[in-house]
């Protein structure tokens, strides 16, 4: 492993203890003060001086108390599961042939409701005879994460917008796969970072900041391709995708 993928490794690992930290840190203290008064209230019961008042507190406390162990508990278990993602095993990924066009079309059909209720629209225009000889379950990931991306982040709240994933064949036995949005675009300083690991301009408005990052990974190493991103403020942003017919 050359030093560049191992930083990027490091900053993964990292990023994704910093961020467990936080969850796994508060769900700690609020269980051990749980833990404590339920302590004192055994002690109080089983020396008689167990009151209506001191019972009615911890009733009405607990509940909270649960109820932000659970938020804290489901937060980090996300963050694993995405976090397993980004490490695709390709001994358990099963490599086949199969269209293009059906793939990208499965995708855009998992996601149609989803596009539909928030006011948008996706065009699929992908050749009916390209085949390829890879992993189409982590390639459904990608255009998944794309698509999420573009309707997390791409679009104004109550605009309607248009996306589109098209493809087109290159030198012989590749691909190139373009998916794109008509949306407000992405910052000059945001697109070099946008494939970092935990980069989101929506910290705790649903952007983990792991979708691109994830993308990337599965791109570069699974697939044996490479993606970019091409974007100006206000005229939308396009993922490009070069791929192997045969990896």
């Amino acid at each position: 492993m050359d030093k560049e993928k191992l930083a990027a490794l490091g900053a993964l690992v990292a990023g994704v203890a910093h961020e467990l930290n936080t969850p796994i840190g508060n769900g700690l203290l609020i269980a051990s003060s749980l833990r404590d008064k339920t302590q004192q209230l055994v002690g109080k019961a089983e020396g008689a001086q167990l009151r209506r008042a001191d019972l009615q507190a911890f009733v009405s406390e607990a509940p909270e108390g649960f109820e932000l162990i659970m938020r804290g508990l489901g937060s980090a278990a996300s963050l694993v599961s995405s976090f397993k993602q980004v490490a695709v095993d390709q001994t358990s990924e099963r490599r086949r042939r199969f269209g293009l066009m059906q793939i990208c079309q499965d995708v855009a059909k998992s996601l149609a409701s989803r596009i539909r209720q928030d006011g948008h629209s996706l065009t699929v225009d992908v050749p009916p005879d390209v085949e390829l000889d890879s992993y189409p379950g982590p390639l459904c990931q990608v255009l998944s994460n794309l698509i999420d991306n573009s309707l997390l982040h791409g679009f104004a709240e109550g605009v309607p917008g248009e996306m589109r994933l098209t493809a087109d064949a290159l030198a012989p036995g590749r691909v190139r796969l373009r998916f794109a949005d008509d949306g407000r675009g992405i910052a000059a300083e945001h697109l070099k970072r946008v494939f970092e690991p935990f980069f989101t301009t929506r910290l705790g408005q649903g952007g983990s900041g792991l979708g691109l990052s994830i993308s990337y990974n599965i791109v570069n190493s699974l697939l044996q391709g490479q993606i970019g991103v091409e974007s100006r403020p206000g005229e939308g942003a396009a993922f490009v995708l070069e791929l192997p017919l045969s990896v």
